[in-house]
């Protein structure tokens, strides 16, 4: 035992001595510490598996715009060890990901799966999804820094996520071919998914100490300080109100039920003002945060922002297999900490109006 312990610790010291050497250490902690006029990573909150995936895409940048001119001037620096032999001293700029479709869109994309295709979710873990191919569509890829091709996957009714999703999105990579057509989910996988049955009584119940959870991560998590986790300019020139009182002021004249069609809401200066607050709203909570303050699980994660479990696994993951979740999943996480911190304060009928009651319980 103690060979084993001492032979993966040899292997974790020749890794590290291997990103120190190659400079991607260096690399990962000028990304930590940069700011200029146009980022500041201290006020971007920036996470591990953020901080990997920008130094591999930086490098991966780097390949892809690499010069024989380039290449042979630092050779020969290296050769002859002095840096007045490189023949051209080269700033090397990297340009930024063209958000553009690609200018031959659609030649060229050729996705690999079709409608009706069987696939399930790569594994990373004991549990994955599976299901069929009932779409697809060129997205921008972040993860990746180019467009790519993503499907839409309708579950299958024993797959792990089913019970609160019928379909879920997935990358092209993330997915592949299922040829197992006899996995069904067993009594065993649904206990150890810890399905919730929800109880719509439970919310005003005094909080109980939670179950144990799994470790999802290989760090410690920090409780958030705060939940916004981007910055987003205002892209209107609408005069925002200097101060929040005034959207305390009466609203526009308009039939209280809403329900006439030819008499629609009136839009006063406070509607307007109300619009553009929501619209650059910040509202945002990492899942990486979210878990760090509440114990919860891979399911919980995945009911709230409505997702499949093997999606949710891929933002905890690291390297090449995270996948940063969208703006409406950061948003979801956000409320639902909301909602955790303060439902005792909202009255009864103002959070059935937030949150309609389910009919069929």
């Amino acid at each position: 035992m103690v060979k084993i312990v001492s032979e993966k610790i040899a292997h974790l010291h020749t890794y590290q001595q291997a990103l120190d050497d190659f400079g991607v250490t260096e690399l990962m902690s000028h990304i930590r510490n940069y700011a200029d006029e146009n980022f500041n990573a201290a006020l971007m909150n920036l996470e591990e598996q953020e901080l990997e995936s920008l130094a591999a895409i930086l490098i991966q940048r780097l390949i892809s715009n690499l010069k024989g001119k380039l290449i042979a001037s630092y050779l020969n620096a290296i050769r002859h060890g002095d840096s007045h032999v490189i023949f051209d001293p080269t700033n090397l700029e990297i340009p930024p990901p063209l958000l553009d479709l690609p200018d031959q869109f659609p030649n060229g994309v050729t996705p690999r799966y079709q409608e009706g295709d069987r696939v399930r979710w790569q594994t990373l873990s004991n549990t994955t999804d599976w299901g069929i191919v009932i779409g697809r569509f060129y997205a921008y890829a972040r993860h990746r820094c180019q467009w790519a091709v993503c499907y839409l996957v309708r579950l299958d009714r024993h797959s792990p996520s089913a019970a609160w999703i019928a379909a879920d999105t997935a990358w092209e990579e993330d997915l592949e071919p299922n040829t197992d057509n006899g996995w069904e989910q067993s009594a065993d996988e649904e206990s150890s998914l810890g399905v919730r049955q929800t109880n719509p009584h439970a919310l005003h119940s005094p909080r109980t100490t939670p179950s144990p959870t799994p470790d999802l991560t290989q760090q410690s998590v920090p409780t958030p300080t705060s939940t916004s986790n981007r910055h987003v300019p205002p892209t209107s020139h609408h005069a925002f109100p200097s101060s929040p009182k005034s959207l305390h002021a009466p609203s526009g004249r308009y039939r209280s039920d809403g329900t006439d069609a030819n008499n629609p809401r009136t839009l006063t200066q406070r509607e307007r003002d109300l619009i553009e607050l929501y619209s650059n709203c910040q509202l945002g909570l990492t899942p990486m945060r979210f878990y760090g303050k509440w114990s919860v699980r891979y399911q919980e994660i995945a009911s709230i922002c409505d997702r499949s479990i093997s999606t949710v696994e891929r933002w905890f993951n690291r390297g090449r297999n995270y996948r940063r979740p969208t703006f409406n999943d950061l948003r979801h996480l956000a409320i639902m900490d909301f909602l955790l911190e303060h439902f005792e304060e909202i009255p009864s009928q103002l959070f059935n109006l937030l949150c309609l009651p389910n009919r069929g319980q």
